[in-house]
């Protein structure tokens, strides 16, 4: 039987689809959680998911699920972060974009975190960035911080930055 090497900075989230049974039941051993949740596309989709701090499954999904979208682009470079930077940051010829997935909890407890997160992003990459929302019913509330996408039209808005930019 075939044990999965995580590596010191693990991988911190595996679609079922991509294991076997076994590989399954040995991150299961090492503390992974198996969850159900939708990708993307809005399918019902198996992930096993190993807890960071305070971070819910649903955000580090969809934080992995953009990353995987985007390294499959050839001309894309991908960064992905756990501390204060933004979760995702992506450069397309020379020119640095940033993704924040948020699925409304600070937004609930504590707004002056919004309004760091984005004084950050303005800093750093000027108009370059946009928010992911986990739940579609909060793309109203943040709309007003700053560019907003659902989980489930981020990808055309990824595909039009790739095309825009790499005419450029």
């Amino acid at each position: 039987m075939r044990k999965i090497n995580i590596k010191k900075e693990e991988q911190r989230v595996f679609r079922s689809d991509d294991l076997h049974h076994y590989e399954e039941y040995d991150l299961k051993d090492q503390g992974y959680l198996e969850v159900w949740t939708r990708n993307l596309k809005g399918q019902q989709q198996r992930y096993f998911f190993k807890p960071f701090f305070h971070e819910s499954p649903r955000h580090a999904i969809t934080v992995f699920e953009i990353a995987e979208y985007l390294k499959k682009i050839k001309c894309v470079k991908v960064k992905q972060y756990l501390s204060r930077s933004p979760d995702i940051v992506f450069e397309v010829n020379k020119k640095k974009y940033a993704i924040e997935v948020e699925t409304g909890t600070i937004l609930k407890r504590n707004k002056d975190q919004i309004y760091g997160k984005i004084a950050n992003l303005k800093y750093y990459y000027n108009r370059n960035w946009f928010f992911v929302v986990t739940d579609r019913n909060l793309v109203k509330s943040y709309k007003r911080f700053g560019k907003t996408y659902s989980k489930r039209n981020v990808l055309k808005k990824i595909d039009k930055i790739i095309v825009h930019t790499a005419w450029l």
